[in-house]
C-alpha cells in the first residue's frame, strides 16, 4: 500500500510539473539599434561680404532695410540712400543631405559711431533688428537650408536699420552672431 500511495503521489506531482512548464511558458526578440553620427557643422563668412547698407543722408527718423538678395528699401521720406550695398554671404559644411536650421539674431543689435562712450546718447548708436535670411521657410520663422550631395550649403542675411534723425556723421558699425545647427 506504500508504494501505491507513493505512485499515486509521483503521478501527481509528475501531471502538476507537465502542467506548470506549459503554463510558464517564455519567448523572447531581438531589438535593432542604431546611431547615426552626423559631420561637424561649419559655418563661414564668405569673404568679402558684410552687411552693408551703404551711404544714408538721415534728416529725421525711420527705417532702411536690406532684402537676403540685396533688395535695398530706402523709402523713408527723410532718409536719402546711396552708395553700395552688400548682404553677407554665409558657408555651410556638414552631412550631405541633411537640414540645417538657421539661428539669426533675436534681439536688436546696436551699431555704434567710433566716438560712442559711456555717456553716449541716440546720436551715437542705430538699431539693427528684423534679420531675415534667403533660406527655405524663413517666413515662417524657421528658416532651414538642405546641404547638397556634398555637404555644402550656402544663405544670406538682411535686416533693417532704424534712426531716430539724431545720428551724427559717421560709419556706425557692429557685429551680430548667426548660428546653425542640425534640424
Amino acid at each position: 500500500m506504500n508504494k501505491t500511495i507513493r505512485l499515486g503521489a509521483a503521478g501527481v506531482a509528475m501531471f502538476a510539473a507537465l502542467g506548470m512548464s506549459s503554463a510558464a511558458h517564455a519567448d523572447n526578440a531581438d531589438a535593432t539599434a542604431t546611431a547615426e553620427v552626423l559631420q561637424a557643422l561649419t559655418l563661414d563668412l564668405a569673404t568679402g561680404t558684410s552687411l552693408d547698407f551703404g551711404a544714408m543722408v538721415v534728416s529725421g527718423g525711420g527705417t532702411v532695410s536690406l532684402a537676403a538678395d540685396g533688395t535695398l528699401d530706402c523709402s523713408a521720406t527723410d532718409i536719402v540712400c546711396s552708395g553700395t550695398t552688400d548682404v553677407p554671404t554665409f558657408d555651410i559644411g556638414g552631412t550631405a543631405s541633411k537640414a540645417v536650421t538657421i539661428n539669426l539674431p533675436s534681439s536688436t543689435v546696436n551699431l555704434r559711431h567710433p566716438s560712442f562712450g559711456a555717456g553716449s546718447t541716440g546720436e551715437h548708436t542705430i538699431e539693427l533688428s528684423s534679420f531675415v535670411t534667403d533660406a527655405a521657410n524663413n517666413g515662417a520663422g524657421d528658416p532651414e537650408v538642405t546641404l547638397d550631395g556634398s555637404g555644402d550649403g550656402s544663405f544670406n542675411v538682411g535686416g533693417t536699420i532704424t534712426f531716430d534723425g539724431s545720428e551724427v556723421a559717421g560709419t556706425f558699425s557692429a557685429t551680430f552672431n548667426v548660428s546653425v545647427e542640425y534640424t
